[in-house]
């Protein structure tokens, strides 16, 4: 479409003329003149008074006169000539710029003539450009040109001012140039011949006086020029003639304006003809503005009082001579010859200048021509507040006759070329309006188009009506249909049975992830129809591919597949990446089959981008502004429409542009209705008149009986009917759109797809772009031997894990995979403990389970380690729902996994770990995590798999999450614990997993004794937790120890075992033991040959631990020991001194500690034989450390045991925290073994003995 050109405007300044330069005179020249005058003076004094001859002098005073004159003469001449170049110069300097002033105001007038001519083109044009479409109907109330309407030609001013020099009249000014600007100011500030318009809305009356010939001519353009570039909504043209000349407006019929919206006759719409002044008044509109022609003798005052009526004008033919009122305008055709520009003209109002112009003329011919081309851009039968005339019936346009009697086979029986993928859509003014996909190279209007309709306008109809029109038409293996639609999918609803149908996508709005998932579907299908021609033979098109199959080639069919799209621009206003898509469909889609139509309510600027050159059919119902009319259609014509549903403009190609009422299939099948059958009736034609068509009295078929049956109310719509009858015919269509992933399938549907025990399914994956589904099988034999499975809160993460060890367990016996589980997440596990395969669950309460089950594995995979492979046991899977609780409550544990988990593989050692982010887990940890599932994650940044994808995972949906691709999965459910546990022992009876071993909450000494054996070395605290063996402290190398714990903790009964311990290894004379003991808790327990003292107060311990110290200072080797001497320890004899400290908080005082004067001899205790065991509480131990005994004992890196205690005390021991435990249950620290879980073995006291 050709944009408006623009009116110029603005100022062009003319520069000042040049003055005329000012002469110098004789003045000048008499300067010049008298130092010459001097000279000579000078020389005939010379002359006068020297010698010589007086010819002599006398000649030379002529020489000097002749030269004086000569050159005075001369420089005269030289100021002239300087003066006569300097205005030339001028002169040609201002020429020159009056050229370029002259050329620029012949360019603006240029420009306003074509304006001008654009904007109110002559009557001989306005055929074409009605014919042409893209201008019609485009002045609305908001266009600044709106019911301007041209008249004729006359002379006006040019649109840019020309600025006159100030100063043109000065005195020395030069003539020349003033002469060329007057000459200038009088030609170009009017121009002549330009369109001349009046403004209906200021006049309600305009006379047209003279001639009735000229008369008529000028109203018949006036008419033209205001009806070619108005709608009929803004204005509306009525004839009042009488019966004379009624005859002279017969083509006024054919205008769209003429149409009466309150009354119809045989023929359509009553006319505004007429000689009747009130039949006329009844029928004229009160919106819009009224153009009424009155021609002859016939008075208008019966439709518009004197003074006017507002939005109405009267244009009255042949008016009588007077002067023209408030109002109005008088044109007064003037008598003379009909020039080439018009008849002369004088445009005559109150109290203004009268303008003398050349009126336009319009024939008859080239107003009917007009009109007529303007009668298809307007509804057939109804104008804008009229009834809408009963749509037609689809039925009816395919030519069948009643849905009852449609037969698909009948339907779908072989088409001519032309027909293919052509079907009626609607009526028009020619009949039924057909819509033909094909591509323009078969005939077609097609591949692709646009559809763009306000509310109420009738698209989601229109859709409806070509989908079941082509689904009615062409059989499913010849055209498949992939409808989408982005809001609630009211526009496809009930289409879903349609055997042609691959895909139905509705209510993208509500769950934007699908966008993805059809972005991917559509680009599959192209890829899948690529491979299709490449597999027949590198095929070029769908077309050759059906010819090779028509031709004999045994291949399947590829259909044509049709994508509607409705909403599309709020679709790709949300996923504007979609937009690629949609070209690539629309560059490739004339070779793979592909038909694209878009549809939507609104279409903004720009949002066709890219997509433009694509789209060949338009159809456009009406539309929300005249902008979107101009965008779909290329003229304003949409938004002129009436708010009729289904009434709209389809634009085949650049040229054509054809007004149809689309057919209506959602009403009841009876509607319209439909004949009795043996109803017959012949066509009636009627003519086509200006004035009103009666309809001629018939005989009905039968007197008092009705030829056709009303619809009934409950009737069953052409749609369902048509769907229904369609429904199960014909081969399904490929379907390229499976489901969402919305209800999780039962485990026992996938486990066909398992293959073994470490190949097992746990979910359903989704592959939109392979248009398939396949199961999640998780393959746990290689590199991904470990899983990790990562998910927000409430993501389903336990039952995922559950559906894991469902799988394994349906899969493979209990000889063959075995389960050890930590259960610190949801509590989800708790019903799994019974099952064959289970061999612990250890739940968040239970620490202890939780350190014992981690301790078994770990045992597993260190006898596998050490050769060990005979263990009776297959694959080993630790579980733990809840890494981050691990790591929280269980931070000692973590490194034990990290290395189970490095070296776990090897050894058929799984780690099955589950948490809310995967930064939970160190990035050592990680790396061994091979087989990862990602559920909905609480942050998508955070992904690991593809943070693009995992923001389309939705919320809600527990077991939806992403697998490497990425690819969308939703977890399988497992069956009812009971149910599994039931199918699990029948399918493996009498096979159970070996149970977890666990630490039991009291040991015996003597059962600890029975176990080490007789020859067991070293002391036997009591039992450890990783292999339940007795855990053995050898006091050689670790002389003393370090003992932290609670009250109630068991540090007494430790000590006590501890004692027992020394009297079961060392004789009397081997061992003597000292006890410090303020509470006396260790009263009895050491025999009195053995104790060499009991002390229990700080006045008892002192001395005696002086004289102990002093005593073993003895025992220091000498200079005199030998080497030997010393590794054989035989420079002394005697017993080796064992040290009891219990309650050491209450020895260590402020005051100091008795115990403090061994303290240099501990780094020599293996010279003195001397064995230091503390024990204390825990609570203030972390103040304690820095005591001198402790602190020297730390340094030494002496073995220690944290009972029960508190973990806010901090590392105790090393690294090592305490933790509340049950009694007796603590952790042995020593440099060797480094942390040890173990009970301590229970004797019984002396009271209790």
């Amino acid at each position: 479409m050709t944009p408006r050109p623009e009116l110029p405007s603005g100022r062009i300044r003319l520069e000042e003329p040049p003055r005329l330069p000012t002469a110098e005179g004789a003045g000048g020249v008499a300067a010049s003149a008298i130092p010459m005058l001097g000279s000579l003076g000078s020389v005939v004094l010379v002359a006068s008074l020297g010698g010589g001859s007086s010819e002599v002098r006398v000649v030379a005073a002529g020489l000097f006169l002749v030269t004086t004159v000569a050159y005075l003469g001369f420089q005269l001449d030289r100021q002239r000539g300087q003066r006569r170049r300097q205005l030339t110069g001028a002169r040609r300097a201002y020429l020159r710029h009056l050229a370029g002033v002259r050329a620029a105001v012949r360019e603006a007038a240029a420009t306003q003539r074509q304006a001008l001519g654009w904007l109110h083109p002559e009557p001989a044009a306005l055929p074409s450009v009605a014919a042409d479409g893209t201008r019609v109907w485009e002045r609305g109330p908001e266009d600044p040109a709106f019911l301007h309407v041209r008249y004729g030609v006359c002379a006006q001013s040019l649109s840019v001012e020309l600025a006159a020099p100030a100063d043109l009249d000065a005195d020395d000014a030069d003539p020349a140039a003033v002469s060329a600007v007057r000459r200038l100011l009088d030609t170009h500030p009017v121009q002549p011949d330009l369109p001349a318009a009046v403004d209906l809305r200021r006049f309600h009356r305009i006379a047209l006086a003279g001639g009735p010939g000229a008369g008529r001519a000028l109203a018949r353009s006036l008419v033209c020029s205001a009806a070619t570039f108005h709608s009929p909504e803004h204005l509306t043209v009525a004839v009042l003639a009488t019966d004379d000349t009624l005859e002279e407006w017969e083509w006024v019929k054919w205008l769209p304006h003429a149409q009466a919206a309150q009354r119809s006759d045989a023929v359509g719409p009553v006319r505004l003809i007429g000689s009747a002044a009130t039949a006329l008044t009844d029928l004229l509109p009160t919106t819009g503005h009224v153009l009424l022609v009155v021609d002859g003798p016939a008075s208008a005052h019966g439709v518009v009082p004197p003074d006017g009526r507002p939005g109405v004008t009267v244009v009255e033919v042949g008016a009588p001579d007077e002067p023209p009122a408030a109002g109005e305008l008088r044109l007064e055709l003037l008598p003379g010859e009909d020039s080439e520009p018009g008849v002369p003209v004088r445009a005559v109002r109150l109290r203004a200048e009268p303008v003398t112009a050349h009126a336009d003329r319009c024939d008859p011919a080239t107003a009917e021509a007009v009109a007529r081309r303007l009668l298809p851009r307007q509804a057939a039968t109804s104008a804008p507040d009229a009834a809408p005339a009963t749509p037609a019936g689809l039925p009816e346009l395919l030519g069948v006759d009643g849905m009852t009697a449609f037969d698909p086979g009948s339907g779908w029986r072989p088409r001519p070329p032309r027909d293919r993928l052509r079907v009626p859509v609607g009526t028009g003014s020619a009949g039924v309006v057909h819509l033909d996909l094909k591509e323009s190279a078969q005939g077609g209007m097609g591949p692709h188009g646009l559809v763009v309709g306000a509310t109420g306008s009738g698209k989601s109809e229109f859709l409806r009506t070509l989908v079941l029109g082509l689904a009615m038409t062409h059989p499913p293996d010849q055209l498949n249909l992939v409808l989408v639609d982005f809001k609630g999918g009211a526009t496809f609803a009930g289409m879903a049975d349609l055997p042609h149908v691959s895909a139905v996508i509705t209510n993208l709005a509500g769950e934007l992830a699908l966008v993805d998932r059809m972005h991917d579907a559509l680009a599959g299908e192209m890829v899948r129809r690529q491979e299709a021609l490449r597999s027949a033979g590198n095929l070029s098109s769908v077309r050759d591919y059906e010819h090779a199959r028509t031709g004999g080639a045994d291949l399947p069919p590829v259909p044509s597949l049709l994508i509607v799209v409705d909403e599309f621009s709020e679709l790709l206003s949300t996923k504007p990446e979609l937009t690629d898509l949609f070209v690539a469909i629309g560059r490739l889609g004339r070779s793979l089959g592909l038909h694209l139509l878009l549809a939507s309510q609104r279409l903004e600027e720009g949002r066709l981008r890219g997509l433009d050159a694509h789209l060949s059919y338009r159809v456009g119902l009406r539309t929300f502004s005249a902008q979107e009319s101009r965008t779909v259609l290329g003229v304003p014509d949409a938004h002129a429409l009436p708010s009729v549903p289904g009434l709209g403009y389809l634009k085949p190609d650049p040229t054509t542009l054809t007004r149809f009422q689309a057919a209506y299939v959602s009403g009841p099948s009876g509607q319209p209705a439909v004949r009795r059958r043996g109803a017959r009736r012949a066509p009636l034609v009627l003519p086509f008149v200006a004035r009103e068509v009666r309809a001629p009295v018939t005989a009905g078929p039968a007197a008092g009986r009705a030829a056709v049956e009303p619809p009934a109310s409950d009737q069953a719509s052409v749609l369902e009917l048509a769907v229904a009858r369609m429904r199960g015919h014909g081969p399904p269509a490929h379907q390229i759109w499976l489901p969402p992933l919305d209800r999780p399938e039962p485990l026992g549907r996938l486990l066909p797809a398992a293959r073994g025990p470490l190949r097992v399914p746990v979910g359903t994956l989704d592959r939109p772009r392979e248009q398939r589904r396949d199961p999640l099988v998780l393959d746990l034999t290689g590199a991904g031997g470990h899983v990790a499975v990562v998910g927000g809160p409430r993501s389903g993460k336990s039952t995922l894990l559950r559906t894991i060890v469902a799988a394994a367990a349906l899969a493979g016996s209990p000889r063959e995979t075995q389960w050890y589980v930590l259960d610190l997440g949801g509590g989800g596990f708790g019903d799994l403990a019974d099952l064959p395969h289970v061999s612990g669950v250890a739940g968040r309460a239970d620490r202890d389970v939780v350190r014992r089950v981690v301790a078994e594995v770990q045992g597993i995979a260190d006898r596998r380690e050490a050769g060990d492979t005979a263990d009776g046991r297959g694959d080993v899977f630790l579980c733990v729902d809840g890494w981050s609780a691990l790591r929280a409550e269980h931070d000692d544990l973590e490194p034990a996994l990290q290395q189970l988990a490095q070296r776990g593989l090897g050894l058929g050692v799984h780690l099955v770990v589950s948490s809310a982010r995967w930064s939970d887990f160190r990035a050592a940890l990680r790396d061994q995590l091979g087989t990862r599932l990602e559920l909905r994650l609480g942050d998508p940044v955070d992904s690991e798999v593809d943070r693009r994808t995992a923001a389309t995972v939705p919320t809600g949906r527990p077991g939806r999450g992403l697998a490497p691709g990425p690819l969308h999965f939703l977890a399988a459910l497992p069956p009812p614990p009971e149910q599994l546990i039931a199918a699990a022992r029948e399918a493996w009876p009498g096979l159970e997993a070996p149970p977890v071993r666990l630490l039991p909450a009291t040991v015996g000494l003597a059962a600890v004794r029975r176990q080490a054996g007789p020859d067991a070395p070293g002391l036997l605290l009591g039992l450890d937790e990783a292999q339940l063996a007795p855990v053995v402290l050898d006091t050689d190398a670790e002389p003393h120890l370090l003992v932290f714990g609670d009250g109630r903790s068991g540090k007494s009964a430790l000590l006590r075992t501890y004692l027992h311990e020394v009297a079961r290894t060392r004789t009397a004379r081997q061992a003597q033991v000292v006890v410090v003991d303020y509470r006396r808790s260790l009263l009895g327990e050491v025999p009195d040959e053995r104790l060499l003292h009991y002390l229990t107060s700080a006045d008892q311990a002192r001395p005696a631990l002086d004289e102990l110290a002093s005593y073993l200072r003895t025992r220091l080797p000498g200079p005199d020991v030998t080497p030997d001497q010393l590794r054989r320890r035989s420079w002394w004899t005697g017993a080796e001194v064992f040290v009891v400290v219990d309650d050491y908080d209450l020895v260590a005082t402020p005051q100091g500690s008795p115990v403090a004067t061994l303290q240099p001899l501990l780094t020599q205790a293996g010279d003195v034989g001397l064995h230091l065991v503390v024990a204390r509480r825990s609570g203030g131990a972390a103040r304690a450390l820095y005591e001198p005994v402790i602190q020297t004992l730390r340094d030494l890196a002496m073995p220690g045991v944290l009972l029960s205690g508190n973990r806010e005390e901090g590392p105790l021991i090393g690294t090592v925290r305490p933790a509340p435990s049950v009694p007796g249950r603590g952790q042995l620290v020593t440099r060797d073994r480094g942390r040890e879980v173990f009970q301590v073995a229970w004797s019984p006291d002396s009271a209790t003995r």
